[in-house]
């Protein structure tokens, strides 16, 4: 992007001396005009201004390869300084809005949604005014519409009143009692003995005709029915069905035993033991398959806990994870496990990460060394990290423990020397920060091997104070994520709620105005 900025420095001394220098230019540039916005006129936004100087003349210098040790230790300490103070200004503010905000809304006693819910809801509220002018009107249309057709002075009441000289319930008295009248004469009459065309007497004379005297016909039929009640006669009816009764028993009674082979419950018992033995042989194959497969998958798990198969997938995952993470900065990512290094016969070091060319330390190698091992604890681990880097012929290792396995004497994130030890999760996204801030600082130390040499290795002092200060700050980041993560999942879900609480006021309005229009129709209709 071109500057907009004109400047026209006017010095009033050499720029050779010590003494200080008045320089006046004129800024256009947004940017440069946006950062100076942010402080007040006065020396506030002096010094400000004389800082940003400063960081891009010690910027100039470091891009032409002037910039000392002295200078990059004390300008970084300020600069650590500077960003952690912009960033608890940041922290505070933004803590600030959020509280101010959720307060502002939210607050149970002076909240602006809780103050809008109250008067909706509230006795006296807006709802309830809306539904009781409803429910008033929809009673004075009901009380008009009955006393139209029912009330006192209506015509159905003046038409059913018993009292007076109502013709038409008069009228209804007359016709119902003839008829009454008429019907209890005809019913009479048919079951006289006296009209011989009577319903009863035709059914009396039908009745003689067809059985003649029913005494007699009686007493002659008596003793052919007893005689087929009696057993003493071998073919009356109950003898037939005793004898069928007995043979139906005894043939049940042999269908029904055990000690007749033929039998059904013989045959049933039979194809039951047949059926269960089958199913014990089933059973017990299965069960002997079901033991022989799961002592098959615990021989090869323990296998695989003895052998390197947990390892190798744990140097895959740090492959895959150190190719997504140098992938933007131009370095190269090679995988050295199965290879041997300069040490004869020797295979430590799982992966090189070599520098890319835009770099200042272009071409220095960096050892990731992978272990998924609960038997490394911290000495033995530097001394293997020392064997990865002379064997890879690397400046920095990077051990990487994981962080399932690691011993307690592991930390989470350290530095000892050109080593860095630290604990990472594979499944776990969130450790993938301990992973690049390792990779940052390697590629720092690189740096510094490359532009100064060993003579400045004191200096790493400063470096290490920084690492410390970068790491007590990435937990900080972790505080504020988990804070505002806490502050969104309460906001959803006052959001969720109101948004239930208004669907549910809207459909209960929206019924009070069908039932409304309802009422109108059919007081409209009326009228």
């Amino acid at each position: 992007m071109t500057s907009n900025a004109e400047i026209s420095p006017i010095l009033t001394k050499p720029s050779t001396t010590s003494e200080p220098a008045i320089v006046t230019f004129a800024v256009s540039d947004p940017e440069v005009l946006l950062a100076m916005g942010e402080y007040p006129e006065g020396q506030q936004r002096t010094n400000f201004l004389v800082t940003a100087l400063k960081i891009g003349v010690l910027s100039l210098k470091a891009a032409k390869g002037t910039l000392d040790s002295d200078t990059v230790r004390r300008e970084g300490e300020h600069l650590m300084t500077q960003l952690g103070e912009r960033l608890n200004t940041w922290r505070g503010k933004l803590e600030d809005r959020v509280t101010n905000s959720l307060s502002k809304y939210f607050d149970p006693s002076e909240g602006l949604f809780t103050d809008r819910v109250n008067r909706l809801t509230k006795a006296d509220g807006e709802l309830a005014t809306v539904v009781q002018l409803q429910v008033r009107e929809a009673q004075q249309t009901l009380g008009k519409v009955f006393e139209q057709f029912i009330g006192e002075n209506s015509d159905l009441l003046k038409a059913l009143d018993p009292s007076g000289d109502n013709q038409l319930v008069a009228t209804l008295q007359r016709t119902l009692d003839g008829v009454v009248q008429a019907q209890n004469a005809a019913i009479l009459t048919q079951f006289s003995l006296d009209n011989k065309e009577g319903a009863l007497v035709r059914f009396l004379s039908e009745l003689r005709a067809k059985h003649g005297d029913l005494t007699e016909a009686f007493s002659k039929d008596m003793a052919a029915v007893v005689a087929e009640f009696s057993l003493d006669k071998p073919d009356s009816a109950l003898s037939r069905l005793v004898g069928r009764v007995e043979e139906t028993q005894s043939k049940l009674t042999n269908e029904l035993s055990l000690d007749n082979e033929g039998s059904a419950l013989k045959r049933i018992s039979v194809m039951l033991q047949e059926h269960q033995r089958v199913n014990v042989e089933t059973s017990t194959k299965l069960v002997d398959t079901l033991n022989a497969a799961v002592q098959a998958m615990q021989v090869r798990r323990q296998e695989a806990a003895r052998g390197t198969q947990h390892g190798l997938e744990f140097e895959d995952s740090l492959a895959a994870a150190l190719r997504e993470l140098v992938a933007a900065g131009g370095d190269v990512v090679e995988q050295t496990g199965a290879t041997t290094g300069v040490i004869p016969h020797c295979k430590v070091g799982d992966h090189v990460v070599t520098i890319g060319p835009e770099k200042i330390a272009a071409g220095a190698r960096i050892v990731f060394e992978a272990k998924q091992h609960a038997s490394y604890d911290l000495a033995r681990s530097l001394e293997e990290a020392d064997t990865a880097r002379r064997n890879r012929d690397a400046a920095v290792c990077v051990f990487v423990h994981s962080a399932r396995t690691a011993q307690p004497s592991i930390p989470q994130f350290q530095r000892f020397g050109n080593d860095v030890m630290l604990r990472w999760d594979a499944e776990d996204a969130s450790s993938d920060v301990w992973l690049r801030a390792a990779h940052m600082v390697a590629t720092a130390i690189s740096v510094r091997a490359a532009s100064h040499g060993k003579k400045d290795a004191k200096s790493f002092a400063t470096i290490d104070g920084a690492i410390e200060r970068i790491r007590k700050q990435l937990n900080g980041f972790d505080e504020m994520n988990t804070s505002a993560n806490t502050a969104m999942k309460a906001v959803e879900a006052i959001q969720r709620k109101a948004k239930s609480m208004e669907k549910d006021l809207m459909d209960q309005l929206s019924t009070l105005q069908e039932e409304a229009a309802k009422l109108k129709a059919r007081d409209e209709a009326a009228e």
